[in-house]
């Protein structure tokens, strides 16, 4: 892992979610870039802090870039938000997207994340595909809904993860080793069902897995060699249900010429992911640009 940031993130901006939850969106601006806006985010036990070198790297080859820390997370709050992965998807979502479209004054946004963070705007996409003009491109970092349980190790922990919510009321993320942040949320109850039954439906019996059929937006997913977080199988299963015919999909191990086969951290915040993995998140944006941009 990367050692602290010497540099603090930029000052935050803060935005109300329909739900009144305060979002941290920390922008690092390029006001004269000619591409869309990239809006990155992080995961679960995570904060902006994953995504900053990214957005330093992204910045420095000419976008202008915004992380988007999820409510609950860092200094975002949750407000009236029901803290689960289709409420951050369908209520914070679009109003960062509106958000940073204003003050780029731009059409669409190009979406970065890792993990969690990648499967966010394909929820709000499934749901509002007239709403896919806003997103130029879409790079997924180790996110998938459906493999993790595939294994016992991984079925053991999607049984374990929400029996620890129910008894200490959070999954402390420091104390185990996951992360900087503690999850309250009902987001890890819902990714543990998904991927413990291989299927990716909502609360409401919405079929997320047969609506991104109908996304077409162009998407680079990017899985681990050794992710047991985002197995292949899980991060496959998802390119296979995109509908887009401009979709890549880039296993990171040894056996495919790279330098280690990368874990779930790993993939977005190692040295070699600098010189690996994010020049080809570079170079897939950069081949999406077009007239609208």
């Amino acid at each position: 892992m990367f050692e602290n940031h010497k540099k603090p993130l930029p000052t935050p901006i803060f935005i109300k979610g329909e739900k009144n939850s305060r979002i941290a969106l920390y922008r690092y601006e390029n006001s004269v870039s000619a591409s869309p806006p990239v809006i990155l985010t992080h995961g679960t036990f995570s904060n902006a802090g994953i995504c900053q070198k990214m957005a330093e790297f992204l910045h420095l080859n000419g976008f202008d870039c915004w992380i988007y820390e999820w409510s609950g997370h860092g200094l975002s709050e949750y407000g009236a938000l029901y803290p689960d992965a289709e409420a951050f998807a369908l209520h914070d979502v679009p109003v960062v997207i509106k958000t940073v479209l204003k003050e780029t004054k731009k059409k669409s946004c190009i979406w970065v994340a890792h993990s969690g963070g990648g499967f966010l705007p394909l929820i709000y996409m499934a749901r509002n595909h007239h709403r896919q003009h806003e997103i130029k491109a879409i790079a997924g970092i180790g996110s998938q809904t459906t493999g993790a349980g595939k294994t016992w190790i991984g079925k053991l922990t999607t049984l374990i993860l929400p029996i620890v919510i129910q008894v200490l009321g959070k999954v402390p993320g420091p104390l185990f080793g996951l992360g900087p942040e503690d999850e309250v949320s009902g987001f890890l109850e819902q990714w543990c069902r998904w991927n413990r039954s291989g299927k990716w439906i909502g609360k409401d019996g919405f079929d997320y897995g047969k609506a991104l059929n109908n996304i077409h937006i162009p998407t680079v997913l990017i899985a681990g060699g050794n992710d047991l977080i985002a197995p292949s199988n899980g991060c496959r299963q998802m390119f296979h249900w995109l509908g887009s015919t401009q979709k890549k999909y880039v296993l990171c191990s040894k056996a495919n010429g790279y330098l280690e086969d990368y874990n779930h951290p790993r993939l977005i915040a190692s040295q070699n992911a600098t010189v690996e993995i994010w020049p080809v998140v570079l170079d897939f944006i950069r081949s999406q640009f077009g007239s609208d941009s």
